[in-house]
């Protein structure tokens, strides 16, 4: 396992410093996967780290001071300490994101401003909601314009898996992605989209989002460290109705960001106020190095 050096955080974003391999991410992931209706489990875990985290407790292992829970796992008491900052601030992240998730009537007001035009997710089952697609229409028009204007490619709509090629070796993400910049051989910006605008209250989809992003992102992280390379991934999320339903699958996304998985996470109204500057800033960055 790699370390990073703990320090105080401020900026929920600066987590991403202590990098994607920090033993923090596993206490995060561990406590995750308590489940609601385990909650003396999770309450009896939280008060076990609170004690093990004090002075009284500490255990001296190779000139380091450790704790042990669950029988033989050490963790650092910096580590600890860190856990509960960051419960905290990831909680203050999930109520300001889920500000700013959308409706899916706001979310085509968006598209007729930006005067494109939506297609739709169609089931067999008509009597079903037939979802539209305006998040990717929306990040498909913007990206387009602003790459146009740096003079890059882009693909919007790929039908095949995004390669790299560098030196001898060939490097090829384990499922298709929803947009990169300049194309799928060698992309050094590619993006997912996350949308879901139905009347229920989602279902295993939205769990199985967090795993394919976390699988692509996990996948970039291990080549960007194997060839030096850069790549920005970004994960649109949108769908008011469907994601304030899915609460511990919407602060597992915080939870990747903040690990640094993925590079951005882009929800709702972040799409309209924000993705702009960010991709504007990705390819001029690009252009210039």
């Amino acid at each position: 396992m790699k370390k990073s050096q703990t320090k105080e955080r401020t900026n929920p974003a600066d987590y991403q410093d202590f990098g994607w391999q920090h033993e923090l991410w596993d206490v995060v992931r561990y406590f995750r996967s308590i489940g609601k209706d385990e909650k003396k489990l999770r309450e009896f875990w939280l008060d076990h780290l609170r004690k093990k985290s004090s002075l009284a407790v500490m255990v001296a292992e190779k000139g380091s001071k450790k704790c042990k829970i669950h029988g033989d796992v050490p963790l650092k008491k910096e580590t600890i300490d860190l856990f509960f900052k960051y419960l905290t601030d990831s909680e203050n992240q999930y109520e300001s994101i889920k500000s700013r998730l959308r409706t899916e009537e706001e979310a085509l007001s968006f598209c007729e401003k930006l005067g494109v035009q939506v297609a739709k997710t169609a089931t067999r089952n008509q009597e079903h909601h037939q979802s539209s697609k305006s998040l990717v229409a929306a990040v498909a028009q913007i990206s387009s314009e602003i790459a146009s204007k740096f003079g890059f490619n882009i693909d919007i709509d790929p039908q095949h898996r995004c390669v790299w090629f560098k030196e001898r070796d060939l490097y090829v993400t384990a499922r298709n992605l929803d947009g990169v910049i300049p194309s799928l051989v060698n992309p050094f910006v590619v993006w997912e989209i996350k949308e879901y605008w139905g009347k229920t209250k989602g279902g295993s989809k939205m769990s199985d989002a967090i795993y394919e992003c976390l699988l692509v992102g996990k996948e970039l992280r291990e080549y960007e460290e194997r060839y030096g390379s850069k790549i920005y991934h970004v994960v649109f999320v949108d769908g008011k109705e469907q994601w304030e339903h899915r609460v511990s699958d919407l602060i597992r996304f915080i939870d990747l960001y903040n690990q640094g998985i993925i590079n951005d996470l882009i929800v709702g109204q972040d799409v309209e106020l924000r993705w702009s500057k960010v991709l504007h800033h990705i390819l001029s960055s690009q252009k210039n190095s």
